[in-house]
């Protein structure tokens, strides 16, 4: 079974690699000093669950959806002592006033209307704001980098061996050791979970947060796109709810 299972991540990881809505290379132009990229992407169900929840027009097609894509603590921040729980806090107000919200393309809007959670203020606006602003970004070439990096994890092993168990509860082990054997990852936080406890009390969950190597994107999700996150995030249980719409 495990060989079967290689061998289709292997098929699959190769056509990973291939063309992207949007150029693959996603270039600072500003504040580039920054080790890694954390893609953050949104389970859905559970995000949408637990604490202030999403608002009404939330669509409900996909499972897996996008949080943001989040640069590291520059080092020109970190030679000036401040701590990096401040610039998770802050982000790229550190660098100056508030940007305004992105200017996007109506089919831009449409796809992140889609895979975004709907939250008020605006989850979009928002990692615009903190996460992508201040680093010169273009701001569409910004969310078509991290929508492309959403739509790569929708159709891989890894999304399938989770959306075969939704709505039932899963071992962080068995969810952990998936990942490694599907990517072949080998870093220990190259990919780390989030957990919170939704209305009923259960803990769900959330998030998934993956650590990038920013100059090798394009190969996610296969292993070489993965870096070890220096900061222990990870705060799921042994076993946690993977909610169902």
């Amino acid at each position: 079974m495990i060989r079967k299972l290689v061998a289709v991540s292997v098929l699959f990881l190769a056509g990973c690699v291939g063309s992207e809505p949007h150029p693959s290379a996603l270039v600072p132009l500003a504040h580039g000093d920054f080790d890694h990229n954390t893609l953050a992407l949104a389970w859905q169900p559970g995000f949408c669950g637990a604490g202030s929840g999403c608002t009404a027009d939330q669509p409900r097609q996909s499972l897996v959806g996008l949080h943001g894509l989040w640069a590291s603590e520059p080092h020109s921040l970190e030679a000036q002592n401040v701590p990096v729980e401040r610039w998770w806090r802050e982000g790229c107000g550190l660098f100056g006033p508030d940007a305004p919200p992105p200017v996007l393309d109506n089919a831009m809007l449409q796809t992140l209307g889609e895979i975004m959670p709907h939250t008020n203020p605006s989850l979009l606006t928002h990692e615009w704001v903190k996460h992508g602003a201040c680093f010169g970004y273009d701001p569409g070439v910004f969310f078509a980098k991290a929508s492309a990096l959403q739509s790569r994890f929708a159709r891989s092993p890894m999304m399938e061996f989770l959306a075969a168990r939704a709505g039932t509860v899963v071992g962080h082990d068995e969810v952990m050791a998936f990942f490694r054997t599907a990517t072949g990852a080998t870093q220990p936080r190259a990919l780390q979970l989030r957990c919170e406890t939704d209305q009923a009390k259960r803990v769900v969950l959330t998030q998934l947060w993956f650590t990038l190597d920013p100059k090798r994107m394009g190969q996610f999700p296969s292993a070489g796109s993965y870096l070890d996150s220096p900061q222990m995030q990870d705060n799921c249980p042994a076993s946690f709810w993977l909610r169902n719409w």
